[in-house]
């Protein structure tokens, strides 16, 4: 099979398990959001830090140095395997006896127990960790998405259930447990590898080279993406939180999701091709701007919808999120471009640069997002989206030292799909402004975004839209022959 053949599988499976996992997530959260309060999210919004953080401690960036590693054997998984899994215990430790100083630092009594029950993901996810490389080397999404979608699925009804029997915020605590629980246990049960006995310092030593300057710099993108979470449930309240929280809802799945679709698919592909600098370059070029084709316009469209999504879906107790959510589609267009760089960079083996890059956005951000602090929350997402801007431009910086793409050519690569979205965005926001019912106002705004986008796309017809449209056509007529 073909690069581009075994590029293409893999992302249609990654969009699947994006419509039919996270899809199944997002319905639990809009159902959950109609019984349970803002404070309830809020909360979980705090926990979600802490687990976020340790999560990316106890990865530890080992993943990606044996996904770029070649010669990978069984003593290098085994060893990673124990080191994840050791890691993971003592990180739950820590986070079980610090529960309650936790706990009154945010002045939410509760936390403490919800730590102590949530951090058990922290020991769940340590122990899939090496099957889920190990399908990601092969390019088995398909394995992936499956079980995804099923984990999401009955963690979901679950969680639902809980909370019509009057469960409340522990309702959103079994979600969290539950779906990587579920994840775990199917990816050992369709996985053949086993741990060994062997532990090889050797191994750790070579992977933790590469793998130290990954977790560092992993460890403070968390953290800065998490920081948010951190000052509004300080400095605000539980409440603001989970309104913030639910604007994330409907930005975050779209943009993280297909961010996270485009590391998994770009990184071993571009890692193959790291020798290669005419194919390596190509690739790139390729993977940004379908990237970019993809997130902007979807990004635009939930900005342009804010209004009518949130209330229709979750209800008039959840207005101070709308603003948020249009707010927070600006960075999320930006994104899953800044990862794609910083992915270019792992693949030439440059993981000391992007530590030293995630070190200076971050000296960036801290003034701007203390200072926006403490003014209100709509100044942080302005910083957030001035911040982004810069983050953008700092991944992008070495891109052209490595493979020739300067920032000018990105931009023009950029331009066209930009001035599309832009354009859609002010035709789908224009009909806000008309005194019309709201689920007339979504149908008018979807059906207006959608001609939009394609009569332009019609006119300029660029390469990644006539890509698309081929294929759909191309199904469409297999589905005729079969009827």
């Amino acid at each position: 099979m073909s690069l581009k053949s075994t590029a293409i599988k893999s992302f249609n499976w990654t969009v699947l398990e994006m419509v039919f996992s996270q899809g199944a997530i997002f319905l639990t959260g809009i159902i959950l959001a109609r019984i349970l309060t803002p404070k309830d999210f809020g909360v979980i919004g705090i926990m979600t830090v802490f687990i976020a953080v340790s999560n990316s401690i106890v990865e530890g960036g080992f993943s990606s140095a044996l996904i770029r590693k070649k010669d990978t054997n069984d003593i290098d998984y085994t060893t990673v395997f124990y080191t994840n899994l050791a890691v993971g215990i003592i990180l739950y430790a820590l986070l079980f006896f610090s529960s309650n100083r936790i706990a009154v630092f945010f002045e939410v009594p509760i936390l403490e127990k919800v730590l102590k029950y949530a951090g058990i993901i922290l020991v769940i996810n340590a122990i899939s960790i090496i099957q889920k490389t190990i399908l990601t080397k092969l390019l088995d999404f398909r394995t992936q998405s499956i079980i995804s979608i099923i984990s999401a699925l009955i963690s979901g009804i679950v969680a639902i259930i809980l909370a019509f029997q009057g469960a409340g915020l522990w309702s959103l605590v079994t979600l969290s447990i539950l779906k990587p629980f579920l994840n775990s246990l199917f990816l050992w049960i369709q996985t053949k590898w086993r741990p060994s006995l062997d532990f090889s310092k050797k191994s750790f030593k070579e992977l933790f080279d590469f793998g130290y300057k990954l977790l560092l710099a992993g460890l403070i993108n968390t953290i800065y993406k998490n920081i948010y979470y951190i000052l509004i449930g300080k400095f605000f309240s539980p409440a603001s939180l989970g309104y913030y929280t639910r604007a994330e809802q409907f930005q975050h799945p779209v943009a993280n999701n297909l961010t996270s679709t485009i590391r998994r698919i770009s990184f071993p592909i571009l890692s193959t091709l790291q020798d290669d600098p005419v194919k390596l370059r190509a690739s790139f070029i390729k993977f940004l701007r379908f990237t970019v084709f993809l997130n902007f316009i979807v990004m635009v469209a939930i900005a342009a919808m804010a209004k009518p999504i949130i209330i229709l879906l979750i209800g008039e107790k959840w207005h101070s999120s709308i603003y948020y959510l249009q707010l927070l589609c600006v960075p999320g267009m930006l994104y899953p471009l800044q990862i794609i760089h910083l992915n270019l960079l792992l693949v030439k083996g440059h993981s000391s640069i992007n530590l030293r890059l995630e070190i200076l956005k971050k000296i960036i951000l801290l003034p701007l997002i203390f200072g926006t602090a403490l003014i209100s929350i709509e100044a942080m997402l302005y910083g957030l989206i001035l911040f982004s801007l810069i983050e953008y431009s700092v991944n992008s910086f070495y891109t052209k030292r490595l493979i020739n793409y300067s920032f000018k050519e990105q931009f023009k690569d950029i331009l066209p799909f930009l001035i599309i979205s832009i354009i859609t965005f002010i035709v789908m926001f224009s009909l806000t402004f008309f005194d019309i019912g709201l689920l007339q106002m979504l149908i008018y705004q979807l059906i207006v975004g959608i001609l939009s986008f394609i009569t332009i796309n019609e006119i300029i017809k660029l390469n990644e839209y006539i890509e698309i449209k081929t294929k759909f056509i191309n199904i469409y007529k297999k589905y005729q022959k079969l009827i």
